[in-house]
């Protein structure tokens, strides 16, 4: 059985500015890199070590990656990537349109020049499912963004989380034969358990 533990980049410039990010790119701000060494924190206290690590092409998750593990030994995936928004780029998050249920922003952003859910969906789960592939009873971490993560569970999940994912969230995943199984989802940064998987024992706070 091997161990995906998939987690969100710490907060960004664009994340205090309120504005959008996806393609585009901003640095991690102080407060981000605190947050990220408190998953670093959360890590080491649960014992938890990796065999592989990957990340998204973009600064913010790199930089994440880098900072939670203290090592630069990772693998750097454009299919990891945040959804593409388009001429919606760097723009006010009030611009959003609604969210659509369970599918996000559905396909709003493929007329301005952006990415449907279906194809953000089809890339993620290729890619972490070609890393899980390879991986031989190891434990795998994944640093990727908001939309490209709940869009993954989305996917690979029959019976999903309604859970915004908060920077530097972190999903834990068993994987076995194909199969992802959601154990846990937890908020290192303000110490909370956002999700638990029925009948297993609650994180420690």
């Amino acid at each position: 059985m091997n161990y995906l533990y998939l987690m969100r980049h710490g907060q960004t410039r664009f994340n205090l500015q309120g504005r959008i990010q996806g393609a585009c790119d901003s640095p991690l701000t102080d407060e981000g890199k605190e947050q990220v060494r408190a998953a670093g924190r959360y890590f080491q206290e649960q014992s938890i070590s990796f065999d592989k690590i990957y990340s998204s092409t973009q600064e913010r998750a790199c930089d994440t990656a880098e900072l939670v593990t203290g090592r630069t030994d990772y693998v750097r995936l454009k299919g990891l990537k945040e959804q593409d928004f388009g001429a919606f780029e760097g723009q006010q998050e009030y611009l959003n349109p609604p969210l659509q249920g369970d599918i996000g922003y559905g396909d709003y952003f493929v007329t301005f020049g952006g990415e449907s859910y279906r194809d953000v969906r089809k890339r993620m789960e290729e890619t972490i499912g070609g890393i899980m592939e390879e991986a031989d009873n190891q434990s795998v971490l994944v640093v990727s963004h908001g939309a490209a993560i709940a869009q993954f569970f989305r996917q690979v999940l029959t019976d999903f989380p309604r859970v915004r994912m908060r920077n530097c969230a972190i999903l834990t995943f068993t994987y076995e034969d194909g199969h992802y199984d959601l154990q846990s989802i937890v908020d290192p940064v303000n110490k909370e358990t956002l999700y638990q998987k029925e009948g297993k024992e609650k994180e420690k706070k």
